[in-house]
């Protein structure tokens, strides 16, 4: 019997253990969320003056990415500061015009968007925004993170990226003493057993990988961020368990402009479409009139869902053209 086979088989069901116990703690600890004690029929108010919809990814996953960025530009479509026209695919998929409302009062990844060749009177292709500017859709992804990260939702960056740096280290350290261990087994045990060695070697490697997965991790969630969080859990729940006989005639149109990104950035936007869709119809059945202003998607006559399916498909369009021009996750 090989003792050295048997020390490096027994440190690595202990190192394993120690891994695993780390692992749960600081993922625990990294993903609570507060939920606070709200009233869920103010909900729907608070979520739309608080959380922009293109910050409604960040808030949930803790990172900020192209499709974030499309929701604003798709917000600031249904609050009247540009049109959007779906194009044929070898068009650019999207064209895009600045309409002449003044840009006052924004944040300032909205008015980099406004600011980009969009504001010419023949508009600018959503295609050529990637493929020629791509200065701009970057510059709006770093203020949008700025934005998340001076909302104070979650631990300062320069913190968590230390962090980082610390597991990374931490499990590449152990990655490096298990493949040693290994050698060193397989030498050791060269005339005996190398098996238990071999085992052990394994769960110290695999301990590593554990610690430095660590370092992927979406940032930590501070109090008032988790505050928000729990509103936002609680607006979708709004979204999901809406009915048609839920929305007033009257207030369909501002329902329906109120929410609809946001709908879409949770993805519910067919499903909450399709609601306000029958609610319209019903109140037509009554003999009334009822008009939802949808002038800022330029497409023929179509539903409230048929236009929540291209919403969707501009997500789809601008993703597929970040990934072709080379933008990635970031973490804030």
């Amino acid at each position: 019997m090989n003792t050295v086979e048997w020390v490096i088989g027994f440190a690595g069901v202990v190192v394993a253990v120690v891994a695993t116990v780390i692992w749960f703690g600081v993922r625990r600890h990294r993903l609570t969320v507060i939920e606070p004690q709200i009233n869920p029929g103010l909900i729907q108010a608070t979520t739309a003056s608080e959380i922009s919809p293109a910050l409604i990814g960040a808030l949930l996953e803790g990172k900020t990415i192209v499709r974030d960025l499309t929701l604003a530009l798709l917000d600031l479509a249904v609050r009247g500061y540009v049109t959007l026209k779906p194009l044929p695919k070898d068009e650019g998929s999207w064209l895009i015009k600045r309409t002449s409302k003044p840009a006052r009062g924004l944040a300032s990844f909205e008015t980099t968007l406004l600011e980009t060749p969009s504001t010419a009177r023949d508009g600018v292709t959503l295609a050529s925004l990637f493929d020629d500017t791509p200065e701009v859709i970057e510059k709006g992804l770093t203020q949008l993170r700025t934005f998340v990260v001076r909302a104070g939702w979650f631990t300062d960056n320069t913190q968590a990226q230390q962090h980082r740096s610390v597991w990374a280290g931490c499990g590449g350290l152990v990655m490096l003493i298990g493949l040693a261990a290994a050698g060193t087994s397989f030498v050791a045990g060269f005339s005996a057993n190398p098996w238990p060695g071999l085992v052990g070697s394994a769960l110290i490697v695999g301990s590593g990988v554990l610690l430095l997965s660590l370092a992927r991790l979406r940032p930590t969630i501070t109090e008032h961020g988790g505050r928000m969080r729990g509103k936002l859990h609680l607006y979708r729940d709004w979204l999901a368990g809406l009915e048609p006989h839920d929305i007033v005639p009257e207030k369909a149109g501002e329902v329906f402009a109120n929410n609809i990104v946001s709908a879409v950035a949770l993805g519910l936007g067919t499903p909450f479409a399709t609601a306000v869709d029958t609610a319209m119809l019903r109140h037509r059945s009554w003999g009334g009139q009822l008009r939802i202003d949808i002038t800022w998607l330029d497409t023929p006559p179509a539903s409230l869902a048929d236009r929540a399916k291209l919403a969707n498909r501009l997500l789809e369009d601008a993703a597929r053209l970040g990934d072709r021009a080379g933008f990635t996750d970031a973490l804030d």
